[in-house]
């Protein structure tokens, strides 16, 4: 068969030029494009795709495909875009359904007018979907403090490629069948499945928010003191250890070697008492604490940082918190960094041409217990790059799991661990 006559027996809508740019992989572009309308919608179209065989891309606001390999094969791009809806909201419960397409901020938005928010913030809200979320794993600055997206995760809603939806979880904080079955599809980037509905827990919102910044001459110092005051009661809501150069990205232009920067949240009465413990801790390690005031825009700036819209290389380790000085050391000096130190975690921005020597040198400072892994590259760049490492020991599992809810491989073939 004829490349035309096999692009005309795909199922869904031509897609023009313009859409396939906008849903461009790397450097692979789809001949068709999906938009289904609801859960129900999605599972029958995933059949469609099967019984073809058609190789599935699912897209929600694009922020994390830079996340993973290239496909083996890319023909339609399934777009969550019209399953934007709040299905389900109950204050009271603390709780809402929501559908996978549904941007971040648009949730977020609507929790606020009931004084509530979902307490996980990626990169591009304004972009970003719950859905893409829950398939890229990705948590945000608050991860030491709030959990990960799996904690707040009650409930879940996913089309197979055999026509199936399937539901596990439910509406209540209480409610734990179905657990693994979420726990499969979070951090799958889309290889299983495609998630069309999230039930959450949420929480009220803090009466007040402050940002203490501090400066340290060497890394060491920093990391201690952040790790230090995750310990405490009154833990930050978010902690980042910046060298020179992810400062200045991040809009502080202070020659500080290192800083150290904190958000506080809570009551009024809590965050006063949580600086004072804070700039204790700080002086004790060495550093200095600054009056000075820090742009509006940082904290957004360094929401953002890790995923970034250019054409740049970012590596991520996480990592036991001792190997994180360890790590740090292993990194090229023209490398810029924020770490995430009470979180293990680790993200780099590197030269192009040195990325993958320098994958090598954090794989090993990591050890057995970290994982370091590309989280954004260009295309050309992304081919000479092990973009995940070695797979884990559990691969078989992972493999296995694979073939019985994907035996046609359509689902995002290829960009996840070990190919699948």
């Amino acid at each position: 068969m004829g490349v035309n006559a096999r692009v005309q027996t795909l199922p869904g809508r031509e897609i023009t030029v313009e859409e396939q740019q906008r849903f461009r992989v790397d450097e692979l572009l789809p001949s068709r494009v999906m938009r289904p309308a609801d859960a129900q919608d999605a599972a029958r179209e995933l059949r469609l795709c099967d019984l073809a065989p058609a190789a599935v891309v699912t897209w929600g606001g694009g922020t994390q495909m830079r996340l993973g390999t290239a496909p083996r094969r890319y023909e339609v791009a399934f777009s969550t875009d019209r399953m934007a809806r709040l299905l389900e909201y109950e204050p009271a419960d603390l709780t809402c359904r929501v559908e996978a397409g549904m941007r971040l901020q648009d949730l977020q938005e609507s929790l606020l007018a009931q004084g509530q928010r979902l307490p996980l913030d990626p990169p591009h809200p304004d972009r970003a979907t719950v859905g893409g979320m829950l398939a890229a794993n990705a948590n945000g600055l608050g991860r030491a403090r709030y959990g990960t997206v799996r904690d707040w995760v009650i409930g879940i809603a996913v089309a197979y490629p055999s026509g199936k939806l399937a539901r596990a979880g439910g509406k209540v904080v209480k409610n734990v069948a179905g657990y693994d079955l979420m726990k499969l599809h979070i951090g799958a980037l889309g290889t299983l499945g495609v998630i069309a509905e999230v039930n959450f827990k949420v929480q009220t919102r803090p009466q007040v928010e402050a940002t203490l910044l501090a400066h340290f001459d060497k890394p060491a110092p920093a990391i201690d003191a952040g790790t230090t005051l995750a310990r405490q009661y009154l833990a930050p809501a978010a902690a980042l250890v910046l060298d020179q150069g992810a400062l200045r990205d991040c809009g502080l232009t202070a020659g500080w070697r290192w800083a150290l920067v904190l958000k506080l949240e809570g009551y009024a009465r809590e965050v006063e008492a949580a600086r004072d413990k804070a700039s204790g801790i700080i002086r004790d390690a060495g550093g200095r604490v600054e009056d000075s005031g820090i742009p509006s825009s940082f904290w957004d700036a360094a929401r953002d940082w890790s995923a970034p819209d250019e054409d740049l290389v970012v590596i991520r380790a996480i990592v036991p918190l001792a190997a994180l000085q360890s790590t740090l050391e292993a990194l090229p000096a023209d490398s810029r960094v924020m770490a995430q130190p009470a979180a293990g975690l680790v993200d780099a921005r590197v030269a192009a041409g040195i990325a993958a020597a320098t994958l090598q040198r954090l794989r090993t400072a990591a050890g057995d217990e970290g994982q370091v892994i590309v989280t954004s590259a260009p295309g050309a760049v992304k081919k000479g790059l092990d973009v995940w490492g070695p797979p884990p020991p559990g691969f078989p599992i992972m493999r296995a799991l694979k073939q019985a809810l994907d035996p046609n491989g359509i689902l995002n073939p290829g960009r996840f661990v070990g190919g699948i």
